[in-house]
């Protein structure tokens, strides 16, 4: 009777960690930035509609946006941040990564010409330096297999190919969360040599979240754009001062792509204006994440605009 009664009790006990497994799984799966609730999002998302309805963007274009405010530890905007996108030359970031990675083991030297080099593929995103540091890293197998092995958590990045001549990059990919997850990373210091690839993000360049915005001049940026016709993109870390003279940095990250434009025969429109369409719109979404952080967060107050 005791064996009975032994087998009872242990029937119950399992009866009862299968009732309460899918309750402890679900909680360590889940990622409270899933749903946001936010009046920034909300304007997004209004912004967006707005543009499709004027056909200022296609049925054919998807977006795709992060905003997170570093200090706070707040993602205040997830709109489609895993769904993954052509790269273009936003994958740069992760070819410098697994340069520096490399550096960081010895197996690569960071000499004066790989310097110029870095300078160049982030500063004036020079496909052929990009080049360059993939085949001083094996090839784009072998930058794949360094960032898989090494950093997983980039799970919507993929590099494949070589930037082709012409700088008619499509096949390599990332997304808006990976995009934001290096630059959190980045910023907190947990990318090797975080503070050089710092300095090549903040050179001078031309972007899409910064230049011909009201976001004052103070604001410091490190950033990168990707732009081929077929995608638009630009992320990195602004940081504020806010009125108490604090620095308060926050990631902005943009993408919009259309994969029709990868055919020639669907490129009716100059790919200076349309790239030029899609830049105005992250000058202005890049411009309420500013005014919301900077208001709403630390308590500024800008001049009505």
């Amino acid at each position: 009777m005791f064996r009975h009664i032994r087998k009872l009790v242990i029937l119950l006990i399992c009866w009862s960690i299968a009732l309460l497994l899918p309750i402890f799984t679900a909680s360590a799966g889940t990622n409270p930035d899933i749903t946001i609730d936010s009046p920034l999002e909300a304007d997004f998302d209004r912004y967006i509609k707005i543009r499709r309805r004027r056909k200022i963007l296609a049925v054919t274009d998807r977006t795709s946006f992060v905003v997170y405010d570093i200090s706070k530890n707040k993602k205040i905007v997830s709109i489609n941040e895993d769904r993954q996108m052509m790269a273009a030359s936003l994958i740069k970031n992760f070819v410098m990564l697994a340069y520096f990675h490399e550096v960081k083991y010895g197996r690569q030297k960071h000499t004066t010409v790989n310097k110029g080099n870095l300078r160049n593929m982030i500063r004036w995103s020079s496909n052929s330096s990009t080049n360059y540091f993939i085949r001083l890293l094996g090839g784009p197998a072998r930058v794949n297999k360094i960032l898989r092995s090494n950093y997983p958590y980039f799970k919507q990045t993929r590099v494949v190919e070589y930037i082709p001549y012409g700088g008619r990059t499509y096949r390599n990919m990332t997304s808006a969360r990976d995009l934001s997850t290096f630059f959190l990373r980045l910023w907190q210091g947990k990318l090797p040599f975080s503070e050089k690839m710092k300095w090549y993000f903040k050179l001078k360049n031309g972007d899409y979240i910064f230049k011909q915005t009201y976001i004052p001049a103070s604001v410091a940026v490190y950033n990168k754009t990707g732009t081929v016709y077929g995608l638009v993109g630009d992320g990195g870390v602004l940081v504020l001062r806010d009125p108490q003279g604090r620095a308060r940095p926050y990631i902005f990250i943009g993408l919009m792509e259309d994969r029709t434009k990868t055919n020639p025969r669907n490129r009716w429109q100059s790919f200076f204006d349309w790239k030029n369409r899609r830049a105005y719109i992250l000058r202005r979404l890049s411009e309420q994440a500013y005014k919301y952080i900077y208001e709403k967060h630390y308590g500024g107050r800008l001049a009505r605009r």
